[in-house]
């Protein structure tokens, strides 16, 4: 098997595995494997948190694509008013478990709302995401 069938096996891999099971989190990615993380942040907003509104967020996204998440929530839905973030950046593919990333998403505002002994968290779901493209180099051996 030459370098290039290696490197699209590991895709292949990566691509069934990111998020599906447990939530991949971005600085958690083999140090072997590089990410071109430039480009243009996109916004996804969801009111009502609930499974269907995050399986119809993965479903937009590109198939066999790697993406970087920072979901957060903006009390006014406004880029220059304060919001909380609700967790560090985390890879997402189209083949991600919306579940796990609901049931996700909901631990991090009951988190939240425990932490900051709060009784509501009122706003807008936002996530902050970009496709991020993979590299892996031929010296890297796995």
């Amino acid at each position: 098997m030459n370098f290039n069938e290696k490197v699209k096996e590991i895709n292949k891999i990566m691509f069934n595995i990111i998020s599906t099971k447990d939530i991949t989190y971005l600085k958690d990615l083999d140090k072997r494997i590089k990410l071109n993380k430039y480009g243009k942040f996109n916004y996804w907003k969801i009111y009502e948190l609930n499974n269907s509104k995050i399986w119809q967020f993965l479903y937009e996204l590109e198939d066999n694509k790697v993406y970087t998440l920072i979901p957060f929530i903006s009390r006014n839905n406004r880029p220059d008013e304060p919001y909380i973030i609700l967790s560090q950046q985390i890879l997402i593919t189209s083949n991600s478990s919306s579940l796990l990333l609901t049931n996700y998403i909901d631990d991090k505002i009951k988190d939240v709302i425990n932490l900051y002994n709060i009784k509501d968290l009122e706003g807008v779901l936002i996530f902050k995401y970009k496709k991020v493209e993979i590299k892996i180099e031929e010296h890297n051996s796995f």
